[in-house]
């Protein structure tokens, strides 16, 4: 955040005028994935052609398998601290409490009640994971594309109360294959985009961005899913590129990447 925040300085600003060259996208979305550095590895549609504007802060479930993946785990949960509980409804804590302790009537009871809603609500004792909020969605004909977008951040975002073990850019593979399958679309893909300049120079970041692919990563983000299940959604991750390379690829003016909040 601050004056370099990712989404007012590159996001935004990039994907905006990207929009503004070619509202429908026939001439950027398909290139766009293609600088990914596992686009190879998957199949993308030549064409994809965009039903609206781009996104941000585009508000994303996790699938309802997950969701009780995390109730029937009790041991893989973290305990939050006391400032937490104290900002609990008296329900939701003795709930929650109840949960950790591996307490088998209310696990019962908050299966029940994840099977039992079609829509997810957002502030319930028995979500234990939140909605997930995607820097940028273009949603297209049959496709659906999350990015993830970073810039002087060094890696993926960790505030996370109940599941530590889930990297942010899986948890958004996960979501938009959750996405993907609540609206009947064909495809669904997941980019990373960071500063070229910073992660070229730094081994943290770079470091950040190889860890979204090891094998204990995969497991641990996507431990609902099966090793077959993983191996098929990671053919949906296209891998990384920069804010540079698209801006010199798909053809924008340099001016477009804003050094500092408010500036133009």
């Amino acid at each position: 955040m601050g004056k370099y925040d990712s989404s007012l300085t590159r996001v935004q600003p990039v994907f905006n005028a990207l929009y503004e060259k070619d509202p429908i996208g026939k001439s950027w979305v398909s290139a766009l994935l293609h600088l990914g550095s596992r686009s190879k590895q998957a199949t993308i549609p030549e064409i994809i052609p965009l039903r609206q504007p781009p996104v941000f802060e585009f508000s994303a479930d996790p699938p309802k398998s997950f969701l009780k993946y995390l109730i029937n785990n009790p041991s893989k949960l973290s305990s939050p601290t006391s400032s937490y509980w104290n900002q609990c409804s008296v329900n939701t804590r003795e709930k929650r409490k109840a949960l950790l302790a591996g307490d088998v009537p209310t696990q019962t009871e908050a299966i029940q009640k994840i099977d039992g809603v079609k829509k997810l609500q957002s502030k319930v004792w028995w979500r234990l994971e939140g909605v997930t909020q995607v820097d940028c969605a273009l949603i297209a004909e049959n496709t659906v594309i999350f990015i993830e977008g970073k810039r002087t951040e060094r890696g993926a975002s960790k505030n996370i109360i109940w599941y530590q073990h889930r990297n942010q850019v899986l948890r958004n593979l996960d979501c938009a294959a959750e996405y993907a399958d609540q609206n009947g679309l064909q495809n669904y893909f997941v980019m990373l985009v960071v500063e070229k300049r910073l992660t070229e120079n730094d081994p943290v970041r770079k470091g950040e961005i190889k860890q979204v692919l090891l094998p204990e990563t995969i497991e641990s983000s996507l431990p609902h899913l099966t090793a077959n299940q993983r191996k098929e959604i990671m053919t949906h991750y296209l891998g990384w590129t920069t804010w540079e390379d698209i801006v010199a690829e798909l053809g924008l003016d340099s001016g477009v990447l804003i050094d500092r909040v408010g500036e133009k």
